[in-house]
Order: C-alpha cells, then sequence, then structure tokens
C-alpha cells in the first residue's frame, strides 16, 4: 500500500517568531553602525591618494612646463591688457577674460584634461571637492566651506564690484588663444595676483612679487613695473617651496590657517585632529606630501608673529625666504 507523508509523520518546519526575527534584524544593524565608520574612513583615505595623486601629477607637469620654457615659471594667469588703456590693471565695468594655469597645462598638453566642459573626472578635481564654485560671488569670508569648492578657467571677473577677485566670476572659452574647453579645479596656487585696481599708495613689485608665480602683465607699480615671468633658478629652496594646494583660485597667502578670514586653501581631508583638517600640498621640486591646517605657513605680516618659523624651518611661500625675514 502507498504511504503518505502524513502516514511517514512528517511535520512542516517551525518558522521564526517574531521576537528571533527582531534579535536577528538588531545583529545586523548593530553590524552595520560597526562597519559603516570603517568604510567611511575608507573611502576618505581613497580619496585623499587620489586627491594626492593629482597634487603630484600637477606638480610634475609644472616642472616639465618649466624645463620646457627655458626655466620660466607658468604663470597664474595671463592679464590681457584693456584696449586704449595706459595701465594694465582689471578693468571696472567690464568683464575680462584670463587664461589661468591650469587652461595652460591643458592646451600645452602637459596634461591630460577632460573631454567636456567643467568635468569633475581629471587630475585637476580632488574627489572630496564640494560642489560649490567658491569664488563666484566674490570672497570666501568665513565660510569653510567655500575654500572646499572648485575654480572654473579660463575666468572671467565681471568688474561689477570695483574691479579684482571680490567680482562676480564667471567660466568662459578664449578660442582664439587655443582655450576651447572650461576646466574646473580644486586646488589652489602660490601665486601674487594683484589683479584689481591697485592700491594707494601703488604696491612695489621688488617687496611684492616674492611667491611662486604671479599674475602676468599686471602693471604698473609705484616704479613703473609690470609683472613679468619668474625664474625657477630664483627660488632658494625647491624642496620647501610650496607650489599649489587643495583650495581655490590663489593669493591671499596671509590667510592659510584653519578658521582664518577670506581662506583659500582648502581643508578637505581628515588627519589626526578630525575631518577637514588635512590639505594636500605640491612642491616645486614636483613631490607631494599633507599638511594639516595649524602648521600651514603663512605670509609675514604683523599679525602672524609665527611666520619667521613657519617659512624658515618648513614648508615656506617664498622663493627666497631668508631675504624675507
Amino acid at each position: 500500500m502507498r504511504t503518505t507523508s502524513a502516514n511517514r509523520g512528517f511535520t512542516p518546519g517551525r518558522g521564526f517568531t517574531l521576537v528571533e526575527l527582531l534579535v536577528v534584524i538588531g545583529i545586523i544593524a548593530v553590524m552595520i553602525s560597526l562597519l559603516l565608520p570603517a568604510l567611511n574612513r575608507a573611502r576618505e583615505q581613497a580619496n585623499s591618494i587620489k586627491c594626492m595623486s593629482n597634487i603630484r601629477q600637477i606638480s610634475q607637469a609644472l616642472v616639465m612646463y618649466t624645463s620646457d620654457n627655458k626655466g620660466y615659471i607658468i604663470p597664474s594667469f595671463n592679464l590681457p591688457p584693456v584696449s586704449g588703456a595706459a595701465t594694465n590693471y582689471t578693468s571696472i565695468g567690464a568683464a575680462q577674460a584670463m587664461d589661468g594655469w591650469p587652461s595652460i597645462l591643458l592646451r600645452d598638453g602637459y596634461l591630460r584634461g577632460p573631454t567636456l566642459d567643467q568635468s569633475v573626472n581629471t587630475v585637476f578635481y580632488c574627489p572630496d571637492t564640494y560642489d560649490l564654485y567658491g569664488m563666484e560671488n566674490g570672497q570666501t569670508l568665513l565660510d569653510p566651506g567655500l575654500p572646499r569648492g572648485y575654480s572654473e578657467w579660463p575666468m572671467t571677473f565681471a568688474g561689477n564690484l570695483g574691479g579684482g577677485d571680490g567680482d562676480n566670476e564667471a567660466p568662459i572659452t578664449m578660442p582664439l588663444q587655443g582655450f576651447n574647453q572650461i576646466v574646473r579645479c580644486s586646488y589652489w596656487m602660490n601665486a601674487y595676483n594683484p589683479i584689481g585696481p591697485p592700491s594707494s599708495p601703488l604696491p612695489n613689485l621688488q617687496t611684492a612679487d616674492v611667491f611662486y608665480t604671479s599674475s602676468f602683465g599686471w602693471g604698473p607699480d609705484i616704479n613703473g613695473n609690470y609683472i613679468g615671468l619668474h625664474r625657477i633658478v630664483n627660488i632658494v629652496h625647491s624642496s620647501r617651496m610650496v607650489v599649489i594646494a587643495d583650495g581655490i583660485y590663489f593669493g591671499r597667502q596671509g590667510s592659510t590657517q584653519i578658521g582664518q578670514n577670506d581662506l583659500r586653501i582648502g581643508y578637505r581631508h581628515r588627519g589626526p585632529k578630525g575631518p577637514n583638517t588635512i590639505t594636500n600640498v605640491g612642491f616645486a621640486d614636483g613631490h607631494a606630501e599633507a599638511i594639516d591646517g595649524f602648521h600651514f605657513p603663512q605670509s609675514k605680516s604683523t599679525s602672524n608673529p609665527n611666520a619667521a618659523q613657519e617659512n624658515l624651518t618648513g614648508p615656506t611661500l617664498y622663493a627666497n625666504p631668508e631675504s624675507i625675514f
């Protein structure tokens, strides 16, 4: 006689109770809470490593540019003269286009660039960049997020707020000069850039134009001089000379540490003192390293008594720090 499962004494398996399901869910939640910080730290570390690689590639490209151009350093940008003007300061009331060092490196083939305008998948863009046009509306003031954003090159200053980098900024192409793409860049350059209407009295370029590079063509200064190209032979300590860093635009060397007004250094990376306390930095000899936001060198000023120690013993902003202090 055929037997059935019932005749063999088969009973269906017992399912989970509600309490057991809740226990399992609780265990999974605890495991996730333990894993997420580790996963986030791993992602942060990967982004910081990618950014450091970007910085190193850019620094080495700058070394190659200088070598190919008879020892002349790339300008932060070329300031085109205003037609009919006796001076070459940023115009007021009219937009003035400027090329920018990222666009120059891209056009001249020193780095591979984006296939699309404003791409974030390039060596010019740190993966931890905030999605903010850092100086679109002028200075960064005390907003710590804006220096962690980006700038775009070539760009124009609108001339609507008195001229200079306090004006509104906007990207633009310059086809006649070979700049056909908008480069989104989240790195700051150590440059002297007196681009707006001059102060009174006029600056003296001999004592003011003392950083890695500058905005070529600005002038005249108090002695009738215009900014020329810098030369690598004038850099005394190339392994300590700060060239680029996480951040936006350039300049403001007197405001480089966390919490300072109009900061342009972008502290995007985690360090021993917590998140957003480290910036990656490229040097004139082509190497790269990290600096924390409480020890980044600052320029000489009465408000910074530590400037001499910062620039004479470690990374320096100056081509010849011994001549400054």
